[in-house]
Formats: structure tokens, sequence, C-alpha cells
């Protein structure tokens, strides 16, 4: 099953709904402004299999969160989804929705139309989006052993035409206090009791590289930091080349606060009564050893 990015970013901005106000002193408008959404975690990958489509609520702010009631399905909300007009089957081990019924290709646009009923209210929302052209791929998955600041790891892939944006998601396999980095340059004083809370802080790191305007076949050079590798031991990075709504979901998702202290929404894609991202990309696995 692929691993999902940004996992707990997309569920925290997926059951809220930020309002933006105008300038001046912030303000979070609570009881009048809440309304249902459909909101929606969506990504297809070409040539892989759909799966692991997320549909789910967001809640009122001033109210409780009832986990039970999260994930809209088909018996309890009457969910119909399809993409491309391929109907979505539901997954009750993973909550899920998935078909295999749908080749999803390069550089093609794909449409996902969700029905569902939420708090009694009969909600309908689509979206579009265009999956990368073909050309990401990196050239080495395996980087075997790699020694603490003697070496950085390094992850060479080639570009798809039009795609500028990459996204990394390391993950420290073997994460806990036995293995972890307490003589790091960054974070010295981490002590073993201070990773009981804050292991996965730790563990699960993300980067990403903006703008990139390569020619099909050239090679580009990413280094992992430091910064992004807390542990000794084996290593998993996930590299996704992806589209212009991942990009913009994933630059602004975090971002839901200016500085002036007015709340926006993230850049989302959604017609009618949906909100959180529906995206197409590209993903290629790498992994490392990081040793004494």
């Amino acid at each position: 099953m692929r691993k999902e990015m940004f996992k707990n970013l997309l569920i925290i901005v997926l059951t809220l709904i930020f309002i933006t106000t105008a300038c001046g002193d912030p303000v979070v408008e609570l009881e009048d402004e809440y309304e249902p959404k459909i909101a929606v975690s969506a990504y297809i990958y070409p040539e892989k299999r759909v799966e692991n489509i997320r549909v789910m609520r967001n809640f009122q702010l001033s109210g409780d969160i009832d986990s039970s009631s999260i994930i809209l399905t088909p018996f309890s909300n009457n969910v119909n989804i399809s993409i491309n007009d391929v109907p979505l089957n539901f997954d009750l081990k993973t909550f899920s929705y998935y078909t295999d019924n749908l080749q999803i290709d390069y550089n093609k646009e794909y449409t996902i139309k969700i029905s569902a009923v939420v708090d009694g209210k009969q909600l309908y929302t689509e979206s579009k989006t265009v999956t990368p052209q073909k050309g990401f791929k990196v050239t080495a998955k395996d980087l075997g052993e790699i020694k603490y600041r003697e070496v950085s790891p390094t992850i060479n892939f080639t570009v798809s035409p039009g795609t500028g944006f990459y996204a990394f998601s390391i993950n420290a396999l073997e994460a806990g206090v036995n293995n972890f980095i307490f003589d790091n340059p960054y974070e010295p004083n981490v002590k073993p009791e201070d990773l009981e809370d804050r292991l996965n802080f730790y563990k699960f790191q993300m980067n990403m590289v903006l703008n990139l305007n390569l020619a099909a076949n050239d090679i580009y050079e990413y280094e992992i930091s430091g910064l992004d590798t807390w542990f000794y031991g084996n290593y998993e990075v996930v590299v996704y080349a992806g589209n212009k709504n991942m990009e913009d979901f994933v630059l602004t998702a975090g971002n839901v606060q200016e500085f002036d202290g007015n709340f926006h929404e993230p850049r989302m894609y959604f017609e009618g009564d949906g909100i959180g991202v529906f995206a197409g990309a590209i993903a290629d696995t790498v992994k490392f050893k990081l040793v004494k």
C-alpha cells in the first residue's frame, strides 16, 4: 500500500474550514459560517492502481468532533464516487475508495465526482487534475550504507517535462530511543525522555524542490540534509513529481493563517461542496542505511 504524503497535515486541514476575514483583528466565525463539506484526499499515479482515495467530512470548529463519523461511507452517507465516470468501491479494511477498472495514464486529465449526505444535506463536488508527463525516475533505488556526517545521501533523478515540483517524504524505518543520534550538531541537548512525545517529529521528515526547470534527460541531484536524518538505521524516501494541484495544496495547506492573523483556505480546485485535494503525481522510492 502506497504511503500517504503528509498524512497528519492532511487530516487536520481536511476536517476544518478556515474562514477568510477582512483585514484587522483575526476572526474565525464559529456558528454562522459553518456549512457541511465533502473533504477529499485523493492522489492518482500513472500505471498504478487507484486506491487510498479518502472521503471525509468537515466539522464545526466550536463543536465536538465525532471520530466515528469522519469517514463518509456508502452505508452511512450514501456516497457515490467516480473518476472519469468509473465507479469506485469502498474498502472496509482501509476505509478508503479504490477501483481496479481504471488505467491511470501520463499527461491525461481526470475528473473525480462525489455525492454524499452530510448532516442530512445532499452534497456534490467535482474536481479535475492532469497527471504529469512521463520522465521522472530515480536513477538508483538503493544507496547502500552511508556514514553519518561523512557523506550526504544523494538522490539523482530525471524530471518530467513541465513539472517543477518535487517532494520528498523521508521515513526512518527503525526509529527509536536506542538509535537516535543524540550527538547531532543541530539539537545536541535532546534527552531520551524527550522522545516519548516527539518521536514522530524526528522520524518523519518532508522536503521539496520548487520551480525545477530542466530538460527531459537532465539529472538533478538532491542532497538529504542532516536535519532530515535523526536516527541510525534504514531509511525509505518516497520522491514525488507532483502536478499543479498537488503543489498548490502542499504549499498553502500549512499556511492558513497570515502574518496579520487573518485566515484563508488552502488553494483547492473543487467545484460545489468539496474541499481538499485531488492531484496527480509520479512516485519513486529510494532506500539507504545510515551508519556510524
